[in-house]
């Protein structure tokens, strides 16, 4: 989960596109607030929550790089502009066993009704539904199934480039 208001793929998209983003999502390289996507993509994304979010990424940067022994911070190398060695991220997996503190069951029970009591809280003006973390992606998951995955033109002709550098099947764009 990005750590930044916004997720830094959407801002790509953003800028491949030649489209601008909402204010308060990112810097540009000068640090200086910026709708432009391009200019956002080079530079970096603000932390949600505010200073809270901004310690959470903090707590991030602690666990999956200081303790693991990665990189963190301004070693991590950009996955976008600098492929002069590895980019050594750090990953940290905590696995719980939720039947040490209650059983099986009564762990079933209560997820089910924190979830209940979490989509029964009123909903904000506009909105039909209260989603838990990863209903949204499984919504888009079906549709994208049935549908297809919507690419705009620009997003297409890189693709559509790819292909070709590596002589592969341009129908594949179909």
């Amino acid at each position: 989960m990005a750590m930044t208001v916004i997720a830094r793929g959407k801002i790509r998209l953003a800028a491949t596109n030649g489209e601008a983003i909402p204010e308060g999502l990112a810097l540009d390289n000068d640090g200086a607030p910026t709708t432009d996507a391009k200019q956002a993509f080079e530079g970096v994304c603000l932390p949600f929550g505010g200073a809270k979010g901004s310690a959470f990424a903090m707590l991030m940067e602690l666990l999956s790089g200081v303790l693991t022994g990665a990189n963190y911070g301004g070693n991590v190398k950009s996955l976008y502009f600098d492929h002069s060695e590895p980019q050594n991220v750090g990953h940290l997996f905590i696995a719980i066993r939720p039947d040490l503190f209650v059983s099986d069951a009564e762990f079933h029970h209560r997820m089910d009704d924190f979830v209940q009591k979490t989509k029964s809280l009123p909903k904000a003006k506009g909105f039909d539904d209260i989603l838990i973390p990863g209903e949204p992606e499984e919504k888009t998951a079906q549709t994208r199934l049935k549908t297809g995955i919507p690419l705009s033109e620009n997003v297409r002709k890189e693709l559509q480039l790819e292909l070709e550098r590596y002589a592969l099947d341009v129908s594949l764009l179909s």
